[in-house]
């Protein structure tokens, strides 16, 4: 609990790794179901889709989604031989992206906010890559208030509260969704790096 404290009193993460640590323990608002192994999903009894993505040193081209657990576990022999070890590794429910409104990353720098976003209902990196948009200040502000259910948006300013200079990656749906109850929207990431 210490090295949590450390890095939210210091209001910056600046290491995969601590955003991680803090991810796990449920401290960066909204998130999908996550498992460390393939081993962990089979013992929740989950049979859903999944996805995968990369820790600390693994490019997110790695990442993979909407995988059955067989093509999981496959993925994970492949990515063995590349010399990539599954601890390396972070698993989640597929989410369903044909309920998606908006995604992307905002940070706020003195009340200013930025945002790089998209409408496209794919997972987050296809879908920038497909299209990317920009917005800044008022408009921003208004576009994300106006697509997260009011217990999401509360969460998102509180992250800037806590992590006040920090990139937050997220997707919103027009469902309710998550660990947390009222939120229709996902925190994927709350960075500094």
């Amino acid at each position: 609990m210490e090295e949590e404290d450390g890095i939210i009193r210091s209001g910056k993460i600046k290491y995969k790794d601590d955003y991680y640590l803090l991810y796990e323990k449920g401290f960066l608002g909204n998130k999908p179901l996550t498992w460390n192994s393939i081993e962990e999903i089979k013992e929740s009894g989950w049979k859903k889709e999944i996805s995968i993505r990369g820790r600390k040193g693994i490019a997110r081209g790695k990442s993979r989604f909407n995988l059955t657990l067989e093509e999981a576990a496959n993925y994970i022999e492949q990515l063995k031989k590349e010399g990539i070890p599954p601890e390396k590794l972070t698993f989640n429910q597929s989410m369903p992206d044909d309920h998606l409104l908006i995604q992307g990353e905002i940070m706020r720098n003195e009340d200013l906010y930025n945002l790089v976003y998209t409408f496209v209902k794919k997972p987050m990196n296809r879908a920038l890559e497909e299209k990317t948009l920009r917005a800044k200040g008022l408009t921003a502000l208004n576009l994300v208030k106006g697509n997260l259910s009011p217990s999401s948006y509360t969460d998102l300013q509180t992250l800037f509260d806590i992590f006040p200079d920090s990139i937050i990656e997220f997707s919103a749906y027009d469902i309710l969704l998550g660990n947390l109850p009222n939120r229709n929207t996902i925190m994927w990431e709350v960075r500094n790096y």
